[in-house]
């Protein structure tokens, strides 16, 4: 250990700190907090390190704070380094290790750890915070996927309700009604190449009906000349983007038929092996959730 990193309390910690430090001194969540101090153990801890300190009777918890709120900065380090000391439990090491596990998640809103020489503590500045930035998209990616799925949309759909040219509503008609007709876990593969085409055939047939606000969205594809594309050119990811910026369907659409549009690429024997790719029931209900949502949304704009 480098006594070089020994430093000494010389401002007022935030008023956070002092609050989370005033919960662990009355010690009354025993999961995080080793000791519980009753009134009269509140009086004596305080005064056996110096400060002269009586419980008057009122809330601990708001006491303690206010007890603290006026103590030095030398005081309060003196504090600190007590409620982490092995002396204060008696020897106990598992009720040390709680206080010091729970002491440095306090401080580190100060930029502050409780640091060992021996068995004798000091305080250090704390270590850099490290995330783990994919370990948090993937966390909030499976919540925000299961979120989803509990949405509720109706099963039956009727693309006429869509009001868009009646020839390619039959055909689209026609893909969902063998959508729904597929049963279940016996072809995951088929019934998610069938949801993507039919998923990009709906956005197309709307982008047709509405031509203008697709062919000015920002999002629009462009040529090597700069030049929107013509609708029928467009990718299916370049009609999902123009759809949820002219607000057809919502950003958790947008994220989501992105998603079936990557499944529906590995109609692809190749690229599926390369992947390994193996798609089973719970695939597809995210895939028909995502089209569910998406009819929903385009019937609510076609209003």
């Amino acid at each position: 250990m480098n006594t070089n990193e020994i430093i000494h309390l010389g401002h007022q910690l935030d008023t956070a700190t002092l609050d989370s430090l005033a919960d662990f001194i009355c010690g009354d969540d025993i999961n995080r907090f080793p000791v519980y101090r009753s009134s009269s153990y509140l009086t004596r801890f305080f005064q056996n390190n110096g400060i002269n300190a009586t419980h008057d009777g009122s809330t601990r918890k708001w006491w303690t704070l206010d007890v603290l709120k006026q103590l030095k900065p030398n005081d309060i380090e003196k504090i600190i380094l007590r409620l982490t000391d092995l002396k204060e439990y008696k020897g106990d090491k598992e009720k040390l290790k709680l206080s010091v596990i729970t002491m440095n998640d306090i401080l580190l809103m100060d930029n502050l750890a409780v640091g060992f020489i021996g068995v004798q503590t000091y305080l250090k500045r704390a270590e850099p915070i490290t995330i783990d930035e994919e370990k948090v998209v993937e966390h909030t990616v499976a919540q925000t996927e299961d979120e989803f799925l509990k949405k509720q949309f109706t099963e039956k759909i009727n693309i006429d309700e869509l009001k868009l040219d009646s020839v390619i509503s039959t055909y689209l008609q026609k893909r969902v009604d063998e959508i729904q007709a597929c049963p279940q876990n016996k072809v995951p593969l088929g019934s998610i190449f069938l949801l993507g085409s039919t998923l990009e055939g709906l956005l197309l047939a709307v982008a047709s009906n509405n031509q203008s606000k697709f062919m000015t969205s920002k999002s629009a594809p462009k040529d090597k000349l700069g030049k929107v594309r013509q609708i029928y050119n467009w990718k299916l990811s370049e009609l999902i983007d123009v759809a949820y910026e002219t607000n057809f369907i919502g950003l958790d659409v947008k994220k989501f038929s992105h998603v079936l549009r990557d499944f529906r690429n590995y109609i692809h024997p190749y690229q599926q092996m390369s992947q390994n790719f193996n798609p089973d029931q719970h695939t597809v209900n995210i895939c028909w959730q995502v089209f569910k949502a998406t009819f929903e949304q385009l019937k609510t704009s076609a209003i």
